[in-house]
């Protein structure tokens, strides 16, 4: 009998070591799979857009640092838990990447110029066109926003940190292996018969992988398998590594719009300070935390941080880190934050909730376990976060007396790819949540007039077909009168070209193209860019149809996109990195309008900005080619790009009461902050010219009526037009004229008084014609000419 009970357990004993054996490989493999791809960027959660350096690129050393630490790169050190290594060399920064993408260096160094400008990139000693850094956190619960973390190695946790977190959570780690066998003895004693196993017991190696391998359930399964993980990272870490970590990724509440995340951003957020100049009582509030993130919150309940440090102090005291002689005057001291710094340290918080709110209706909650990799560039958000600002603070002064503050959006993406670079949903997240980029539909105004005017194109009206710039009346729906005035009440009271209707925004101009080219017709391409469709009233030529400053930038791309629309996205990929920030665009997405209409709207837009009404962005972005377009209703837009980047600007009131400026005024400035500076920082995204496509000519006309110009005519402009719509007669009404002469392909006869002339055009269409088809008459127009030589009246004589 004896001898069976011996084998019985003899049994059991080899396969309860093989099982567990084989539960030990089966972990330590899940331990290797996450450092080989990296630690700190394989873990679930949102991610931003890796950055790309390139030769060119506006970044000093400083701003480099910085950015390599908020993507898990540490200075001079070497370790597989980091995302890389850097040093400082002479005249710029050594990169060593723990991994990379697909053919990545080993070492990448990277100079600057005297401009703050990288100026050579090299990897392994090679010329590189560009380097990826690691992708950057935007939150690690897809719930909550980021702050602005950055990389800290052990030997950065100031010693008095360190000491009071080993007090009070594990003050064995640097003993144990990974499980501390007394605390889990007396965890599972004080749980007997409940599956829900309380917290004592968790080494601070069992909480860095609960925190980043497993799900918060409290069960056996799930403690089991935490501590056959502990056991495994404590074989290929070291404890500093291990420490380090932890100090990293622990969770210390929320302030405002931001999840703390890390000690060292809870040293800043609460306390204001850098993580080496805590004091003991703030280090021991930190550490008191950790148990208890909202709990003991220092901003929401300040006796209980305060009871909880105190225990802390205590603790540190019994351990023999501090003595009982300098804890006595800070037992009573109340604990007392720092006053919080606005939303500056979320990242993009309103971009965080749209990405969920896609997550959701693409992947209905699927993608909650997985790393989602955002389109988002950091440094794009950060200017255009900064550019928003200024131009509120200039702003406040303006409507210091009123009872609101004026809100702000701004959305920039990517006209080949829809991919959203930046978006700023309103003047402070704390404050509120409305994204206004993405949810407040807003009429807008005068940018809504290119949409009108790419109707009229499409339909075959020139642009420099001429209409009535004077007070004027439209008669629709049989018996309706609309009267449309111009902005200021001011007219030219002469013709001007559809052109110029656009460049100076007249709307009386603008309401007559629209009438001339139906109504349905634009609601109907309206609604192809993306945009809501207006009712089909003569009002809709001026903006009326409220839209979002999102839906507005996805429309004005297929400008810059030859006619072809982009569907916005934030995602750029769910399990896997992308190689780049930038996204395959949709080439197959059929085109909203030709791209020859698309140039021509770019080519009066480039006009709106040399001599148009947003004549001040000229100035401020210089050296690349940029559109757009300002709007003006109860709020302020422009909208403008480059040939790489749109961007749209929206400010307001949220009850929607007058602003009462134009948008060259209100939204103007903060757009050209925005661009100029992303232009500086990443010349690609500007350019010297927009792409011209197959069937463009440019032809220089007379601006004031839109004939060929001569050198007698004062006002020259050279403008895109397609051969078709191209003008074909020659100015005649600046200068002498004679008795006959000859107008480009035409003839001019005197009429039946000295002031009147008969024009014979042979337009190139019907040239063309008459060599098909013999039967072709040329056009009979018939000009009346003031004594100043002007034209007054031009009529069709057939």
């Amino acid at each position: 009998m004896f001898r069976s009970l011996c084998g019985l357990f003899a049994i059991v004993l080899v396969t309860g070591g093989d099982s567990l054996l084989r539960s030990y490989k089966y972990y330590s493999r899940l331990i290797d799979a996450r450092l080989a791809s990296g630690y700190l960027t394989s873990r679930p959660g949102l991610y931003a857009a890796p950055r790309v350096l390139q030769v060119g690129h506006k970044l000093s050393r400083a701003d480099l640092i910085k950015a390599l630490r908020r993507a898990g790169y540490v200075e001079s050190e070497r370790s597989n838990i980091w995302n890389g290594s850097f040093r400082e060399t002479g005249s710029g920064l050594e990169i060593r990447a723990s991994r990379g993408y697909q053919s990545t260096p080993a070492v990448v160094l990277i100079n600057f110029d005297a401009d703050n400008r990288i100026s050579e990139l090299t990897g392994d000693g090679s010329p590189l066109e560009s380097f990826t850094l690691e992708p950057q956190v935007l939150a690690n619960d897809l719930s909550s926003k980021a702050g602005k973390r950055e990389t800290i190695r052990y030997s950065e946790i100031p010693p008095v940190l360190v000491h009071a977190i080993l007090s009070i959570e594990d003050h064995r780690f640097f003993q144990h292996s990974g499980l501390d066998i007394f605390g889990i003895a007396r965890a599972l004693i004080r749980n007997a018969g409940d599956e829900r196993v309380g917290q004592g017991g968790s080494t601070i190696t069992q909480q860095l992988v609960k925190n980043t391998y497993l799900s918060p359930e409290r069960t056996l399964q799930r403690k089991y398998a935490e501590a056959m993980l502990s056991v495994a990272l404590e074989r290929r870490l070291s404890k500093q590594d291990i420490f380090a970590l932890y100090c990293n990724e622990v969770y210390l509440g929320q302030r405002g719009a931001v999840a703390v995340r890390g000690v060292q951003e809870a040293a800043r957020i609460y306390f204001g300070k850098e993580l080496k100049d805590l004091s003991l009582a703030e280090a021991a509030t930190i550490a008191g935390m950790i148990q208890g993130p909202i709990r003991y919150s220092p901003t929401q309940h300040a006796e209980a941080a305060q009871a909880r440090r105190n225990t802390v102090l205590e603790a540190m005291v019994h351990d023999g880190w501090i003595t009982a002689e300098q804890t006595s005057p800070i037992l009573k001291e109340a604990v007392s934050a720092a006053p919080a710094a606005n939303s500056e340290n979320s990242m993009a918080p309103y971009f965080v909730d749209y990405v969920n709110r896609n997550l959701d209706s693409q992947f209905e909650g699927s993608a909650g376990n997985q790393r989602v990799y955002t389109t988002i560039d950091l440094d794009l958000q950060q200017l255009a976060e900064a550019a928003l600002k200024r131009q509120l603070d200039r702003l406040d002064t303006l409507y210091k007396n009123r009872d609101a503050k004026p809100q702000a959006a701004l959305v920039a993406l990517d006209p080949k790819t829809g991919n959203v670079l930046a978006m700023v949903g309103g003047r402070d997240y704390a404050e509120s949540q409305l994204n206004r980029a993405t949810d407040a539909r807003r009429q807008p105004g005068s940018t809504f007039k290119p949409f009108v005017y790419a109707a009229a194109l499409e339909d075959g009206m020139s642009p420099v077909q001429t209409f009535a710039d004077a007070p004027r009346e439209f008669i629709y729906d049989h018996d309706k009168l609309y009267r449309p005035a111009n902005y200021g009440g001011g007219y030219s009271m002469s013709d001007v070209t559809m052109r110029t209707g656009l460049v100076k925004s007249l709307n009386v101009v603008t309401v007559d193209v629209a009438l001339q080219t139906g109504l349905a017709r634009i609601a109907n391409l309206a609604e192809k860019f993306g945009l809501p469709r207006p009712e089909r009233y003569p009002s809709l030529a001026l903006g009326t149809k409220e839209v979002t400053p999102l839906e507005l930038a996805a429309a004005y791309a297929a400008f810059v996109n030859g006619g072809r629309r982009v569907e916005p996205k934030v995602i750029a990929s769910v399990g896997e990195p992308p190689a780049t920030h930038v996204g395959s665009g949709d080439s197959a997405a059929p085109p909203v309008i030709s791209p020859t209409t698309a140039y021509m709207i770019t080519n009066m837009l480039a006009a709106v900005v040399d001599h148009g009404t947003a004549r001040a962005a000229r100035n401020g972005v210089q050296g690349t080619a940029i559109a757009g377009k300002t709007g003006t209703s109860r709020d302020g837009w422009f909208v403008g790009y480059t040939p790489n980047l749109v961007c749209v600007v929206w400010i307001g009131f949220d009850d929607n009461q007058q602003l009462g400026l134009t948008g060259a005024s209100a939204a103007l400035p903060a757009w050209v902050d925005f661009v100029k500076a992303a232009v500086e920082l990443k010349p690609e995204l500007g350019g010297r010219n927009f792409v011209c496509p197959e069937g463009i000519e440019f032809v220089e006309i007379d601006a004031d009526n839109g004939s060929l110009a001569t050198l007698s005519c004062p006002h020259r402009e050279l403008i895109a037009v397609t051969e078709k719509l191209a003008p074909n007669v020659e100015c005649f009404l600046h200068g002498n004229l004679p008795d006959s002469i000859g107008i480009g392909n035409g003839e001019v006869a005197e009429g039946d008084d000295a002031n009147k002339f008969v024009l014979t055009q042979h337009s190139r269409s019907s040239q063309r014609a008459s060599q098909e088809n013999n039967s072709a008459s040329p056009t009979l127009t018939r000009v009346d000419v003031d004594t100043r030589g002007r034209r007054t009246l031009v009529n069709d004589l057939r």
